[in-house]
């Protein structure tokens, strides 16, 4: 079974081409031209649209949020305010400060749009099972 995701916008194409960038990844074009699609590593999508006049839907934050996490690093602090510095150059708005965890280190932050989602950076343990991690 694959997990795919689907986020509502009012910009399909740009809001693609910035989740792509976070993903080092490219925007595909989907069904038509209020859908488009990024595939991620493991063989999932996250597919974004515009919905439909007749629908009714939230427009900003969700109750349910993406999480996108990098490779275990033993310095994740380091890693993690490169990356949030890449994210706010194509867009992206951190809220409030990074948090420093005994599994990592991690920030919420806002797309173009207003939508939540969180930035993990897992600390690597001497010995740890890589692939487990993932």
């Amino acid at each position: 079974m694959k997990i795919n995701f689907v986020i509502a916008s009012e910009n399909p194409k740009e809001l693609s081409e910035f989740y792509a960038k976070i993903n080092s990844d490219k925007a595909n074009k989907g069904f038509n031209t209020t859908h488009y699609f990024i595939s991620l590593s493991n063989q999932s999508k996250i597919h974004f649209y515009r919905p439909n006049e007749n629908h009714e839907w939230q427009r900003k934050g969700n109750s349910t949020s993406l999480c996108f996490q990098s490779e275990p690093s033993e310095n994740p602090s380091k890693f993690l305010k490169r990356w949030i510095s890449e994210i706010l150059e194509i867009g992206g708005r951190a809220i409030g400060l990074p948090k420093r965890a005994e599994f990592g280190s991690e920030q919420w932050v806002l797309d173009p749009e207003g939508n939540k989602f969180l930035i993990l950076v897992p600390y690597l343990y001497k010995g740890s099972d890589m692939e487990a991690l993932m």
